[in-house]
């Protein structure tokens, strides 16, 4: 890779990384990096896999047309939120997101009175699936800035965009999951994504029995900045495709992290996120949930990765 194509190359990239392609010029490629940076690279070192045509969620679509991005939140210096049992955040949310990967990648069945997901060929793989942060250096441990999240889904054409996470510091004791979906404000796809994934959420985690904790206000809903008027988080007001971010169950309480912990709940989330995207992309079912949420003042970060970030490179 290199910043200044006179001077050669400053860095290399570690081979199975995906970046974003933004500009070309002849054989150079200008790239979005994980870390937020513009660098290019000479085309002959590139594998290109071409952006698809974006598909309009809805009854009647195929779900082999649909382009999904998984983006496991935090990573590298980034750990997020942390169990009372020393699991990170970062590390759980990865290992969701491969699983509804390999979920999306093939072809299945789904009882849809009980959530039990088959093999079959009733519903096709998804069209692509990509990860945000997945392949390349050992447990994909490195941080991803907010841009290059948004941009990766919206140079691959994506259907729809799930920022999966785990949440932190509860209101108190919750009768169910206190699951949370948050949505693109103004956007009605990401709104009806956000109450879609939020059914699937709940009824995969139903079969858990532990003390749950939750927010007065959990459900499926929006957080706006200041001005009233604008998305809160840096994803959903620069993503161009419909995005939701999932806080799932609260690895800050210990009787849900010892879930987090294991196999089971894991792939019942991942499970959960792999209904809702087929429900989002073939019917039109309008998700439920919904409420107003209370205002909030805690600031959630930046998101800028650039003064910490590295681009992984090959060892």
């Amino acid at each position: 890779m290199w910043d200044d194509r006179s001077f050669g190359p400053v860095a290399k990239a570690h081979e199975g990384l995906v970046m974003a392609v933004v500009d070309r010029d002849g054989r150079w490629f200008l790239l979005r990096t994980m870390c937020d940076t513009l660098l290019w690279a000479d085309g002959s070192q590139l594998e290109f896999i071409p952006a698809a045509d974006p598909v309009g969620p809805g009854h009647g679509t195929l779900f082999s047309d649909a382009v999904v991005v998984l983006d496991p939140g935090h990573g590298g210096v980034n750990h997020g939120a942390q169990g009372p049992n020393g699991l990170r955040e970062e590390a759980v949310n990865l290992d969701i997101a491969r699983r509804a990967r390999d979920l999306l990648q093939e072809p299945h069945l789904v009882d849809w009175a009980t959530g039990i997901i088959y093999p079959g060929r009733d519903i096709p793989a998804a069209g692509r699936v990509w990860v945000t942060r997945t392949e390349g250096p050992p447990e994909a441990d490195y941080e991803a800035g907010l841009l290059f999240r948004a941009a990766l889904a919206g140079t691959a054409g994506a259907t729809a965009l799930v920022s999966i996470h785990n949440n932190a510091a509860p209101d108190g004791p919750s009768e169910g999951p206190g699951s949370e979906t948050f949505y693109m404000y103004r956007d009605a796809d990401s709104r009806r994504l956000a109450g879609l994934l939020l059914e699937e959420m709940r009824s995969s985690f139903a079969g858990f029995d532990v003390p749950w904790v939750g927010d007065l206000d959990a459900g499926a809903k929006y957080r706006l900045r200041e001005d009233g008027e604008t998305d809160y988080y840096g994803i959903l007001r620069r993503a161009r495709v419909p995005t939701v971010i999932a806080e799932g169950a609260f690895i800050s309480s210990e009787p849900e992290a010892a879930l987090l912990a294991t196999p089971a709940f894991r792939q019942a989330y991942a499970e959960a996120i792999y209904r809702a995207l087929v429900r989002f992309v073939t019917t039109n079912d309008p998700g439920s949930g919904f409420t107003t949420p209370y205002p909030r003042t805690t600031p959630a970060g930046s998101g800028d990765a650039r003064p910490t970030c590295r681009v992984p490179t090959q060892p």
